[in-house]
């Protein structure tokens, strides 16, 4: 499973509404980020000018997660899906068409709240919570 950057951020924020979640993938074991996911997080981070223990969170949490990195494979398939997308007139924002380029490529699910972005990409398995 690659977990997008709102399930992320609800784990940090402790909502109740992932707490299950989290334990079933404890169960699976380590689950993936998308290295987009790194940059959406880092980046709120410095928005935010977060505390040093609030950084230090964010750094102990994807030290626990393995990794994708978004390559020439994922590109390619992003600007796919992004020009499907845009044609039809369902534009989604680029990193989630990054994020979800990402795990069709490693055939894995998305975990996320944001359904209704993930949902219009073709073939894409999405998990909600």
């Amino acid at each position: 499973m690659i977990l997008d950057s709102t399930f992320l951020v609800d784990v940090l924020r402790g909502d109740e509404d992932v707490a299950g979640r989290v334990e079933e993938l404890d169960e699976r074991g380590a689950p993936f980020v998308s290295s987009v996911t790194v940059m959406e997080l880092w980046e709120g981070i410095h928005l935010a000018d977060s505390t040093d223990a609030e950084r230090a969170a964010v750094e102990a949490l994807l030290s626990d997660l393995h990794e994708f990195s978004f390559d020439r494979e994922c590109a390619m398939t992003a600007g796919r899906i992004n020009a499907d997308l845009v044609s039809a007139g369902t534009p989604v924002d680029e990193t989630d068409v990054m994020i979800a380029a990402t795990a069709l490529v490693h055939d894995q699910p998305v975990v996320t709240r944001k359904v209704d972005h993930f949902e219009r990409v073709d073939g894409l398995d999405v998990v909600t919570y």
